[in-house]
């Protein structure tokens, strides 16, 4: 998506996930904002950094936030759970309107998984 992500992990042990996040969170938000403000002349990174800008109210030594401040695991414990996540995850660039077909999203995991296509993103496969 352009403004967020979404992603189905299974570290082990179970108490990885919230760390795992931590550590993900902490290492490329920098980067995302680097990136975007390097590219401000493009209109849609100086309309996202514009968009993760922080409040004058908020009282910190960061200027733009990243991702919400929290994270709240959804534990995933049945393949037909499993599915139905990866199924909603590949059909949320067609639900708005980004794309025609779940294929087309070149960032989606549905290349790898239902095309064997591991040219843009290669991964473990869960299930």
């Amino acid at each position: 998506m352009p403004e967020h992500f979404h992603r189905l992990i299974r570290p082990p042990p179970a108490e990885a996930t919230v760390r795992f996040m931590e550590e993900l969170k902490k290492r490329s938000a920098p980067e995302i904002i680097a990136v975007l403000a390097r590219n401000q002349d493009h209109p849609r990174c100086r309309a996202l950094l514009a968009r993760l800008r922080l409040p004058p109210t908020v009282h910190s030594d960061s200027y733009h936030r990243v991702g919400q401040r929290r994270y709240v695991p959804f534990d995933v414990f049945t393949e037909k759970k499993h599915m139905e996540k990866l199924d909603s995850m590949h059909h949320n660039p067609v639900q708005r309107r980004l794309v025609i077909s779940p294929g087309q999203w070149p960032w989606s995991s549905f290349r790898f998984y239902d095309l064997n296509d591991s040219s843009a993103l290669a991964m473990d496969h869960l299930g």
